[in-house]
């Protein structure tokens, strides 16, 4: 017989449990709590700095912003604009003999509201030169109008929109100010005379609103607008409400 070799046995290693806090001595104890406070400690003092760092951020952007807001350049564009010095925008329609009569769409085309009012500022949707028949004036600039037909045109839509904004506040009285104006001319690429265009719609409401008539504005080029009308405006207004 073949005697097998005995292999020696391989000892477990002994397991230490740890001890819990009332087993240890109060010298540890007391050790462990200290370190835990100072480093409590040291994060509370951390987040005091961030947060006076971030007050005193604050503050500066707080000091930029009132010290930009009193600049003659700012003080100058705070000023509201009054009416026409002839009279009240409903006056004046009168008064130019503007016929709103019949040029306000009833059935649109699209899905849209007429207009959108957000606090005191109301946003005017896209406006057609729309004849108190309810035709339109359709044609391209450059090819098939004139330059002073397109003017007229432009001067139509702003007839048109003047309309739309006495049926959605009720009266044009109710509005304070002309605050930007987005023209759109249906033209041909070599057409360059848009602003000169949308200048029909811009001088009317001036001569409606007088100086709170005047807005910034847009007057932007394109191949081809609704119905093959020459022009469209849109606008945003503010409102006494």
């Amino acid at each position: 017989t073949v005697r097998v070799p005995r292999l020696p046995s391989v000892r477990r290693p002994r397991l230490v449990r740890r001890p819990t806090l009332h087993e240890m001595p109060s010298a540890v104890v007391l050790a462990l709590g200290s370190v835990t406070a100072v480093a409590a400690t040291s994060c509370a003092v951390s987040l005091r700095r961030q947060s006076r760092a971030s007050s005193r951020s604050g503050a500066r952007v707080r000091s930029v912003r009132v010290a930009a807001a009193s600049c003659p350049e700012i003080e100058a564009l705070q000023v509201v604009p009054g009416w026409h010095p002839e009279g009240t925008p409903e006056e004046r329609v009168v008064q130019l003999g503007l016929e709103l009569g019949g040029r306000v769409a009833t059935n649109p085309a699209g899905v849209f509201y007429p207009a959108v009012l957000v606090g005191d500022i109301a946003y005017v949707s896209g406006q057609v030169p729309r004849n108190t028949d309810g035709t339109c004036i359709l044609g391209k600039c450059g090819a098939d109008l004139s330059d002073e037909a397109a003017v007229e045109a432009a001067r139509v839509v702003g007839i048109t929109m003047l309309a739309t904004m006495r049926q959605q506040f009720g009266s044009l009285d109710n509005i304070v100010r002309i605050v930007k104006v987005n023209g759109f001319v249906n033209c041909t690429a070599e057409f360059t005379a848009q602003p000169a265009v949308v200048n029909g719609l811009a001088n009317l409401f001036i001569d409606v609103f007088g100086p709170a008539g005047k807005s910034s504005r847009s007057a932007v080029g394109c191949s081809g607008l609704p119905l093959g009308i020459p022009v469209e405006a849109e606008a945003v207004v503010q409102l006494r409400v």
